[in-house]
């Protein structure tokens, strides 16, 4: 063999080796993205159902509800809905994000659950409008950062 014929046979190994690595690490990568999309995809679908769920739990916390009176009843009855949901399944696919806003309404509503003086007339309006508000902010908020996590309220980004 001559000395072109050794230096081609070398650069051509070369050349194969180096595409099979770059081959190699590129699908790879577009194995792993293809993976995170289709994880991210799954576990979008399942929040939107689940937060679906949760969504109408709050109704009665609604600011504008022209039909709504907040009660220690309502306040039991949201706490407890909210629990369930928590528990039965939507509290491991809620986001790290909506955790805060969600136990921010947990702890306004605790408040009032722990207010003897309430309990003791359950079916009575609220008197504690600084109470009624915070309750009221607080699931306003967790609706928001609901629909946030789900992005129903931003433009398609496609």
């Amino acid at each position: 063999m001559d000395g072109v014929s050794v230096s081609s046979l070398i650069i051509g190994f070369a050349s194969g080796v180096i595409s099979s690595v770059l081959t190699y690490f590129s699908t790879r990568s577009k194995i792993r993205l293809d993976m995170r999309v289709e994880y991210d995809k799954s576990l979008h679908d399942k929040r939107l159902e689940l937060y679906k769920e949760l969504w109408p739990k709050t109704k009665p916390l609604a600011r504008f509800e022209s039909q709504s009176v907040l009660t220690y009843n309502t306040v039991i009855k949201v706490a407890a809905d909210t629990r369930d949901w928590y528990f039965k399944e939507g509290g491991i696919y809620l986001s790290k994000r909506s955790r805060k806003p969600y136990f921010r309404l947990k702890e306004e509503l605790q408040r009032v659950i722990d207010d003897k003086r309430l309990e003791a007339k359950p079916d009575a309006e609220l008197d504690d409008e600084k109470a009624c508000n915070a309750i009221l902010r607080a699931a306003s908020r967790l609706r928001t950062s609901l629909a946030d996590d789900i992005r129903t309220r931003r433009s398609p980004w496609l």
